[in-house]
């Protein structure tokens, strides 16, 4: 199961939830405030090289060069 971000938009608060990819919008609540009113948002995240302890960003910064 994925992890989505959401914010709620009564109280501002950030938070993540595991969820099915079934689940929408309106099957999250904010934990702070309970609130059904939260928007989905953008994640950020970032991959190894798997090199040692040298992470990278997830999009390369020259641009995508595709595959093999």
């Amino acid at each position: 199961m994925p992890i989505y971000e959401y914010i709620c938009e009564k109280c501002n608060e950030r938070f993540s939830l595991l969820q099915s990819m079934q689940a929408r919008e309106k099957d999250a609540k904010c934990p702070k405030c309970l609130s059904k009113n939260v928007k989905k948002v953008m994640s950020s995240f970032c991959c190894s090289s798997g090199l040692g302890n040298d992470f990278s960003p997830s999009i390369p910064s020259s641009g995508f060069t595709g595959g093999g």
